[in-house]
This record gives structure tokens, C-alpha cells and sequence, in this order.
């Protein structure tokens, strides 16, 4: 979960590593933010890291990604459920 400031609070699944899928090489953090349509980008925000879902993977294509990451968003959603 994330806090924005002034103090919102949203769920999100989020991803720290390299995106080795794309070959990428830079560790970055990414949230995708759960149920929610704001505008978030350029915020300033503190993420609570609640559980790890999976570990970084190099996935063959895009689709098998995109398959994935649903599956790791619909498990972030039943794991921030329990809290």
C-alpha cells in the first residue's frame, strides 16, 4: 500500500526490479495503484510493503506478462484483503 501525500491511502501491487523482460537494466519501483482512477504521477509517496508475491522473471512474450501480472494484481488484491 501507498500513502500520497496529504495523506490518501491506496492499494496498489507494486514492482521493484530491473524489468528483465525488456531487457531493462536499471532497478526501478513501480506501484500500480488498485481501484482507483487518479492521477498520481509526480506525487510524492511512502509505500508499505505488506508481502512478496513472486520474484523477478523474463517472460517469453508480452501476453505472458500481461497473464501475470493479473494473476500478481488479483493476488495482491486477497493478500491487502487479509490486512
Amino acid at each position: 500500500m501507498g500513502t500520497v501525500i496529504p495523506g490518501e491511502r491506496y492499494e496498489a501491487a507494486v514492482s521493484v526490479g530491473t524489468n528483465p523482460t525488456f531487457s531493462g537494466r536499471t532497478r526501478t519501483v513501480e506501484a500500480f495503484v488498485l481501484d482507483t482512477n487518479a492521477d498520481l504521477y509526480g506525487q510524492h509517496v511512502a509505500v508499505d510493503f505488506v508481502a512478496r508475491i513472486r520474484g523477478m522473471e523474463k517472460f517469453e512474450s508480452v501476453e505472458d506478462l500481461v497473464v501475470a501480472m493479473e494473476a500478481d494484481t488479483e493476488r495482491a488484491r486477497s493478500i491487502l484483503a487479509a490486512h
